[in-house]
């Protein structure tokens, strides 16, 4: 039987949020990856942990679709996270916690799936409020108000996510959209709002994805994090080589 470590929590939290696992026949591989501009999380943070989890030495590298990320040719590991639940190819629709992580009611197992998920495929976002008249000019013209989401197709993953932030005692709400076309999937978020309630996410949780940590970084500075950057402007902004007081740009979700 697998022993589930906080490592291994958080590299299954990553596979579910960008990975891609299939054997055939004596042949295993693992594929994660994801933006350029995550080469440090991937370097710094999810190489490591494959280190402690597996031993394995590995090498992140970009590849030609513009991704950046690690490429494991291991029938042995990918029959690991085979057995954990992960199935092999598509998963999307599929893809859920390791029974072992979610039975354990361990809720620093839960912090490291939900933390490795977020640092893959969730978002941290701020919002200002120019369409409220009550609200003061400064929350009119700056991004202040932070959302998490996390997204995924899969029915059960959202209510095992669910289930799993209810044992933080983190406040959240999930939504769902249809959308029209017949040949896309059903989406199901999970919204945690708020100052407060972020807060508590970087207490409990946490993130090590540079290209989130910065806005959560220069919010927590400034009170605020300015849309439509990348993560070297954010860096600058917290180096003190860039104005975050005169920066244009316009509304943008990252």
């Amino acid at each position: 039987m697998i022993e589930m470590t906080l490592e291994l929590a958080e590299i299954c939290g990553i596979h579910a949020g960008d990975g891609y696992m299939r054997i055939r026949g004596n042949k295993g591989e693992v594929d994660i990856s994801g933006h350029l501009e995550e080469k440090d999380y991937y370097d710094n943070c999810v190489v490591p942990l494959f280190k402690k989890a597996f031993g394995l030495d590995l090498r992140p590298k970009s590849f030609p679709r513009g991704s950046y990320g690690i490429v494991i040719y291991n029938k042995k590991i990918a029959e690991s996270l085979n057995n954990l639940g992960f199935p092999s190819v598509e998963k999307s629709l599929t893809v859920k916690v390791p029974d072992i992580t979610l039975k354990s009611k361990d809720k620093f197992l839960y912090a490291s799936f939900l933390r490795g998920l977020f640092d893959t495929d969730g978002n941290l976002y701020f919002m200002n409020r120019k369409t409220e008249r009550h609200y003061k000019d400064d929350k009119k013209k700056h991004n202040y108000y932070p959302l998490i989401r996390l997204r995924t197709s899969s029915k059960t993953l959202c209510e095992q996510m669910s289930l799993m932030i209810d044992e933080l005692n983190i406040k959240y709400f999930v939504s769902s959209y249809k959308p029209k076309k017949l040949n896309e999937n059903e989406m199901f978020t999970i919204t945690v709002s708020g100052s407060e309630r972020l807060n508590k996410w970087m207490e409990l949780i946490g993130m090590k994805n540079s290209v989130k940590l910065t806005r959560y970084l220069i919010w927590k500075k400034f009170g605020f994090c300015p849309p439509n950057t990348n993560l070297q402007q954010r860096e600058d902004i917290l180096n003190g080589k860039l104005d975050i007081y005169n920066m244009k740009g316009s509304s943008f979700n990252g």
